[in-house]
């Protein structure tokens, strides 16, 4: 079985409790030949590869076409340049799986606000999207580094809110190759395939799609040492392309599955509750964005008297115009004791710092640990460390 999303307007929220969707069964194990795979030339079985249609748009000027426009209603190329926090909407790349963790995809109209965007006309009919949304370029850069985010959005048909399906990263170093990178040759059109995160997704008629374009995806993706000014090249002999793989199979479907099962747990008792925030603050003065994150786990008590209390704050820190200006600092806070007031009462703090300003040829990384136990010094270490950037 394969649960298939339906995107909707209840889900633009950091915390989602329940995503709506279908459970649709194939009477055989399906076979989807991915990014991996086809890079190394693996054998794939054809009997058990999903019968598809493949929906091709075309990028113009501004727009998705399902069919060609010649270029000679429109410029036959667009440059764009994003701010460094673009992204800032973005959620968590891989969610933790908490039920209150606030990790998912907001409304990406303010993302979209910040990248080149390409639209098409409302939907005829439902898609059925399964598998890997790819996208052909024609692309050419300023610098000799950089990098392309592409996400695939559903504009809702009565709020214009911006959903995201999919999204894929591209370091444009890595064009040809991961692993034999190449610095890009200044204003050289390269042509370049971007595949999407896989999708199972069913988007309805009368909503629209959005092809965004950018050149920075903070925090998720740190950003390139150069600012780069991306130029798209809307050729007619090579157009640009979109490719969605829509679902042909015949499927069953099933909803009456009950909760999973789940074995009982020792009795915890709650002292405090755990709880979560994620917010912003933006400079308008020195044009600094910082992305907080506040997950407080809570405190329990385990039935033999051990208490543990943890809590974890996590920030992000980039300007507008600065990629060299990009900072990570996670603070880490454990406690660990015995309610009958033993010798064991462990105070754990570390903290984490990851940048690039001071030498942009290198990542620096400082990392402090602070043991304590019975509020007295037990252990205490600063490591630094230092790693080549190359290629980014």
């Amino acid at each position: 079985f394969i649960y298939t999303l339906n995107p909707n307007l209840d889900e633009l929220h950091s915390i989602v409790k329940q995503r709506k969707g279908k459970w649709i069964h194939f009477n055989y194990i399906p076979f989807y030949p991915n990014e991996h795979l086809q890079r190394n030339d693996y054998f794939t079985n054809e009997n058990q590869q999903i019968n598809q249609k493949q929906i091709k748009y075309y990028l113009s000027f501004g727009f998705l076409t399902t069919e060609p426009i010649s270029n000679n209603l429109f410029p036959n190329k667009i440059s764009f340049s994003s701010p460094q926090q673009t992204g800032i909407s973005s959620g968590n790349l891989c969610g933790l799986g908490y039920l209150h963790h606030p990790s998912n995809p907001i409304d990406q109209r303010e993302d979209d606000g910040r990248s080149l965007c390409f639209d098409s006309l409302p939907l005829t009919d439902d898609y059925e999207l399964f598998g890997f949304p790819t996208v052909k370029l024609n692309i050419s850069s300023s610098s000799q580094v950089g990098l392309i985010c592409v996400r695939l959005c559903m504009i809702d048909q009565n709020t214009s809110s911006s959903i995201l399906i999919a999204r894929g990263v591209l370091n444009l170093t890595h064009y040809q190759s991961h692993e034999h990178p190449k610095l890009l040759n200044i204003n050289q059109i390269y042509n370049i395939e971007v595949t999407l995160s896989g999708v199972c997704v069913c988007l309805p008629a009368g909503c629209r799609l959005r092809l965004a374009l950018s050149t920075s995806y903070w925090p998720i993706v740190w950003p390139s040492s150069q600012l780069a000014t991306l130029t798209i090249h809307l050729n007619e002999s090579s157009p640009c392309i979109l490719t969605l793989p829509c679902l042909t199979d015949k499927y069953s479907t099933r909803d009456d599955f009950a909760l999973s099962e789940v074995g009982q747990g020792i009795q915890l008792k709650q002292l405090r509750q755990s709880s979560s925030d994620r917010f912003r603050i933006f400079n308008e003065v020195n044009e600094t964005i910082v992305l907080k994150i506040n997950k407080d786990y809570g405190s329990i008590e385990y039935p033999d008297g051990l208490i543990w209390d943890e809590r974890l704050e996590s920030i992000y820190q980039i300007k507008e115009n600065d990629p060299q200006s990009a900072r990570i600092e996670i603070l880490r806070y454990l406690k660990y004791y015995f309610k009958d007031e033993s010798s064991i009462k462990v105070d754990i703090q570390t903290k984490s710092i990851m940048f690039t300003q001071q030498s942009p040829s290198t990542y620096q990384i400082i990392h402090q640990l602070d043991i304590k136990n019975n509020d007295q010094p037990f252990f205490n270490k600063t490591f630094n460390l230092s790693f080549p950037r190359i290629y980014n």
